[in-house]
């Protein structure tokens, strides 16, 4: 068997890319990806048109003869069932879609699954549960694991801790390693906004960006119901202030050149001190871009766990070419 060029994958909840950009970034080609929301579903195919975008419900969508047997299962299943900010009802909320994600696993056998999800998933209340799914897994032969993983410890400009879950073949298992942490490699807040805070001519972009010399609190997207345009909740704005941005609204265009007081992000600064590239574009009237931003998960850490698991494949291949 020769060693693949590259890998293929299938994303459910795919949000605004930032995982499958990261997976992309990695080497991954995407033969779908599955997303329920209108304006995401815009914002993928406006970046990728040639990507196949699916807009379906998880719950009642069945994966085609074409995506079985795909290289990587991944995704980021709605997180709210496990969030601090919310109830964390875990498997009994409705909006739970780990076991449902674990059934399409069972369905398409892939070669490998990736899914991230909020860091209160390792909560100890949820330990049965992540044993649950692990046993699911091993069922079908994965070897899995969870661990947390820090955005800024991968070049992101933001603490995001989350919990992301690994589970690939035996064979394979012994070729992965978690990828290594970079802390140093995160720039600031304000090295990342400066330019952007400075192009419409302030004239104290400068003195801010020296001024906000941390990296960033968490972004947060919101839900349907309850979120509006803005950086979370008091204690988030708090942090914020500190840096001295203003978080209680987004901006619609950086600081005028006479501009005085803390600025506020647009949502392009959201976008990159969530990782994305300024190419990427995210769609929608602002309420709305803010969610998918918030949301999503960082590309610069999609890439870096992406890359460890095409390295696995990539290693079990050479070895199995060299026999």
């Amino acid at each position: 068997m020769s060693k693949p060029s590259t890998y293929t994958s299938l994303e459910v909840c795919a949000g605004a890319g930032g995982q499958a950009l990261g997976l992309e970034q990695a080497g991954f080609e995407h033969l779908a990806l599955v997303e329920l929301e209108d304006w995401a579903c815009k914002t993928l195919r406006h970046n990728r048109s040639k990507w196949n975008i699916i807009q379906d419900d998880l719950n009642t969508w069945t994966p085609p003869a074409d995506l079985h047997q795909v290289d990587l299962f991944a995704g980021g299943v709605p997180c709210p069932p496990f969030s601090v900010a919310g109830r964390q009802l875990g498997a009994a909320d409705e909006r739970n879609l780990f076991d449902r994600a674990i059934d399409i696993v069972q369905e398409i056998h892939p070669r490998g699954v990736m899914i991230e999800n909020v860091r209160g998933l390792l909560d100890p209340k949820f330990s049965a549960y992540r044993e649950h799914i692990l046993a699911r897994l091993a069922t079908m032969g994965f070897v899995g694991e969870w661990r947390l993983l820090n955005a800024s410890d991968y070049g992101v400009p933001q603490l995001r801790p989350r919990a992301v879950l690994v589970a690939l073949k035996d064979h394979d298992w012994e070729n992965f390693s978690w990828p290594a942490k970079h802390p140093e490699s995160a720039k600031t807040v304000g090295e990342t906004l400066v330019d952007l805070m400075g192009s419409r001519g302030w004239r104290g972009a400068e003195a801010w960006a020296a001024s906000a010399n941390g990296i960033a609190p968490t972004l947060v997207g919101g839900s349907k119901k309850h979120g509006g345009p803005d950086l979370g909740p008091t204690r988030a704005r708090k942090a914020w202030a500190a840096m001295g941005v203003t978080g209680n609204t987004i901006a619609d265009e950086p600081p005028g050149p006479d501009f005085e007081g803390a600025p506020r992000l647009t949502p392009q600064m959201m976008a990159r001190i969530q990782g994305f590239p300024d190419s990427w574009e995210i769609t929608g009237r602002k309420t709305n871009a803010c969610r998918q931003i918030g949301n999503a998960f960082p590309p610069p850490v999609a890439r870096a766990v992406g890359t460890s698991i095409f390295k696995a494949f990539s290693a079990t291949d050479a070895t199995t070419s060299a026999r």
